[in-house]
Formats: C-alpha cells, sequence, structure tokens
C-alpha cells in the first residue's frame, strides 16, 4: 500500500514538473491536437474535443507509473489474503484442541494435560 501511495504521489508530482515544463514550451513543439472518435455505424457516434498531443503524453506517463505500481502490490495483496485464511484456520484448529483436551481430561482445572 505504502509503494501505491508512493507512486501516486511521485506521478502527481511528475504531472506538474512537466506539465510547467510542457506549459512554457510554446505552441510549436506539442502543439498537434488530437482528437478521439468512437463510432458504431448507424448507432453512436462520439468525439472528444482537441486535447493537446503533449498533454496525452503527461497523462498516459503518470497514468502508466500509477498501473505499474497497483499491478505491483497485487501479488501483495493476495498473499494478504491467503495469509489472513490460514490464521484463522489456525485459531479454529487451536479451539478444536483445547476442546479435545478437555474432554480427555476433565480432572484438570486450566483444561492442560
Amino acid at each position: 500500500m505504502r509503494r501505491l501511495l508512493f507512486a501516486v504521489m511521485m506521478a502527481l508530482l511528475f504531472f506538474a514538473l512537466l506539465n510547467f515544463i510542457y506549459c512554457n514550451l510554446g505552441e510549436g513543439v506539442f502543439g498537434h491536437d488530437l482528437v478521439f472518435r468512437f463510432s458504431i455505424p448507424y448507432l453512436l457516434s462520439l468525439q472528444s474535443v482537441p486535447i493537446p498531443l503533449g498533454f496525452v503524453l503527461l497523462l498516459t506517463f503518470c497514468s502508466g507509473m500509477v498501473a505499474i505500481a497497483l499491478l505491483e502490490a497485487l501479488p501483495s495483496l493476495f498473499k494478504a489474503f491467503e495469509l489472513r485464511a490460514k490464521k484463522k484456520r489456525i485459531r479454529q484448529l487451536e479451539r478444536e484442541l483445547e476442546v479435545a483436551r478437555h474432554v480427555s481430561n476433565p480432572s484438570s482445572p486450566s483444561g492442560n494435560a
């Protein structure tokens, strides 16, 4: 979780820094506008507003940083779920063992043999 938070913070920092640089470069560097289109013939046609190429590059770079951190965090998340299930099973087996000890030796006051 700490890595994901670090990646988000770094992405925001890089985005702010690169956006500052991009805005001060001028129109000629990444001045091409991109228009994203999606259409299903005779049914639907969508079109985005023109977006500067440099801004699209900044967004893809920063979202890639966050996506990689998220993909690295998934295995540890699954391991944590597995560990929690195993600990639950261990507690259940310890309770069964205590009951079995108590049933086999009822004369002891603490239940331990």
